[in-house]
């Protein structure tokens, strides 16, 4: 099965089109970022921005970093303090300012090795103002690109001094007119958060569910079973176990192959999803409230797995597919919502 949107390219293909950016020495409007995250746990977690500025890294790549290009915890739009929410239209437009990136530039982000968790930079591009046709996704890792003789740079980046690798907080962006126009399909104000559902939206399907297993949406949960069923405690301290009434479960690393950085043959991916739950829809077709998707996960990261893996299998289209953004970090903490672990 062929990718739905087009949007995954191989490393081979990736390498081809970094080399025609520095054809003649310049550099063309293909930009290359890495979206590499790891879960702040253990005692000595990954860090993939620290790995970005030490190197090495594929040549004039720029970093995302989730955590940063977000509304930060406490502040007035992000009261609850959770991690790595979507930005605002206008904090999304002021990084790729400070980035260099325009409307018109292709963007391709890629990952270190064993990084399952760069889907999240990928639909963070994509749902907060760039083109989502002129986001890909790279299938394979940075050690993948290097054995396949894709150019690297070596040599640390020096944080803050460079637009590859900055910190919002240093910036004055909220005073600042950003020059990045936001792609036209979405509104371009501070609210707009098309795909991205929040904590009363959920309750609302939940509670639909309960009252008479019917609602407007499927919530797929990217978690493992162990987490799902509440058998297996969560990495985060004071999080109850379980799931949402009504949820199904897709842990995310059962879409993945090799290190992670790769999905498994999309014709795989499809029959996981349907096989767990979400059926295959016609666009004439009445249904159910079975179009609609929510994904969700531990903070919002892995759910962007599966929110790629739909629209790129072809079961779902972009409009139909919603990451509740607080995920269980928010649901699971809020002991006024109900968890179940067994439905």
């Amino acid at each position: 099965m062929l990718s739905a949107t087009n949007n995954l390219v191989t490393i081979p293909q990736a390498i081809e089109v970094h080399k025609h950016n520095n054809q003649n020495g310049i550099l063309s409007k293909n930009i290359f970022i890495d979206g590499s995250w790891h879960m702040p746990v253990g005692s000595t977690p990954r860090n993939g921005r620290e790995e970005f500025k030490r190197g090495p890294r594929i040549k004039d790549a720029l970093y995302f970093d989730i955590d940063d290009i977000a509304p930060q915890p406490g502040s007035p739009s992000n009261v609850k303090k959770l991690p790595h929410m979507k930005p605002s239209t206008r904090l999304f437009a002021a990084a790729m300012d400070r980035m260099g990136v325009s409307p018109n530039d292709t963007l391709y982000v890629y990952a270190n090795e064993g990084c399952g968790f760069y889907h999240r930079a990928y639909w963070t591009l994509r749902s907060s103002g760039h083109d989502p046709k002129k986001v890909k996704l790279v299938q394979g890792s940075l050690e993948e690109w290097k054995a396949n003789g894709g150019e690297l740079e070596y040599g640390e980046v020096e944080d803050g001094k460079d637009s590859r690798l900055f910190r919002m907080s240093e910036l004055d962006w909220e005073n600042a007119t950003p020059e990045y126009k936001c792609w036209a399909g979405n509104t371009g104000s501070d609210d707009d958060d098309d795909r991205a559902v929040d904590m009363n939206t959920v309750l609302s399907i939940v509670n639909q569910y309960q009252k008479n297993k019917q609602c407007d949406a499927i919530i797929v949960d990217a978690r493992s079973e162990g987490r799902f069923y509440g058998t297996a405690p969560e990495p985060r301290p004071g999080l109850r176990g379980g799931h949402m009434p009504g949820s199904i479960n897709v842990p995310f690393t059962s879409l993945l192959d090799g290190d992670l950085t790769k999905f498994k043959s999309l014709d795989e991916v499809r029959d996981i999803f349907v096989k767990a739950g979400i059926p295959p829809l016609k666009d004439d077709e009445d249904d159910n409230g079975k179009r609609k998707v929510i994904c969700s996960c531990g903070s919002g990261v892995t759910a962007a797995a599966l929110a790629v893996g739909l629209e790129e299998c072809g079961l779902r289209k972009r409009e139909d597919i919603y990451i509740f953004d607080g995920s269980w970090i928010e649901w699971g903490g809020d002991d006024t919502v109900p968890v179940v672990t067994y439905d």
